[in-house]
């Protein structure tokens, strides 16, 4: 009697678990599709992928579907948002030991993303061998340097847009956390203020 109440309890946590999982896939997907029909092929993109860690049947085949289209668009969307020059405005981040350096320029050309320090390169990545592409611990667009991974993004606070490089793991694959606490400061004017400071390293369009 008591094997059965086990194996009666074992299974009926894997069918809730099941469930729950259905439902966090098809959220997901809602959320995908909106973002698509929308134009915000990035956010929709990193929806994919997520539907994509979560199942391996007929959610996921569609998931890779919808990835292998909207990827080669994403990465034409995101270099042409980033192209051009970028000059360092704000450095937060310790770059030492590091694959990318934060130079007093970043230039964004012919599938190229050139680190550049008083005219003299200092680091370049080639986006034809080494693409933008989705990681696990930072979603898309992503770089990975050997074991080190950075996620670049570009937004515009109080008017200015900025190019944002934020490492995700080292040189040695350890994972690097930066704790944001200012979405959770519970007065509204104070949270709003702190929220117009910048928390990364950036970079402005020169």
């Amino acid at each position: 009697m008591k094997y059965i109440l086990v194996m009666f309890f074992f299974i009926l946590s894997i069918t809730i678990r099941a469930q729950n999982n259905l439902e966090i896939i098809k959220n997901y997907e809602e959320k995908a599709l909106n973002y698509e029909n929308e134009g915000k092929l990035l956010e929709a993109l990193n929806y994919y992928y997520a539907i994509l860690k979560q199942d391996t049947l007929d959610n996921g085949k569609n998931a890779i579907k919808k990835i292998e289209y909207l990827l080669p668009k994403c990465r034409e969307l995101f270099y042409n948002e980033i192209k051009g020059k970028w000059k360092l405005k704000k450095k937060l981040d310790l770059d030492y030991y590091s694959n990318i350096k934060y130079t007093n320029l970043i230039l964004v050309e012919n599938n190229r993303i050139f680190f550049n320090n008083n005219k003299i390169n200092v680091s370049e990545i080639n986006l034809e061998s080494n693409p933008f592409s989705y990681n696990d611990f930072s979603g898309f667009p992503s770089i990975k340097l050997e074991k080190e991974i950075w996620h670049f993004s570009s937004r515009i606070v109080n008017g200015q847009k900025r190019l944002i490089l934020r490492k995700q793991t080292d040189k040695n694959g350890n994972l690097i956390a930066k704790l944001d606490h200012r979405g959770i400061i519970i007065d509204n004017r104070k949270r709003k203020k702190a929220l117009k400071k910048e928390i990364d390293t950036y970079y402005i369009k020169k």
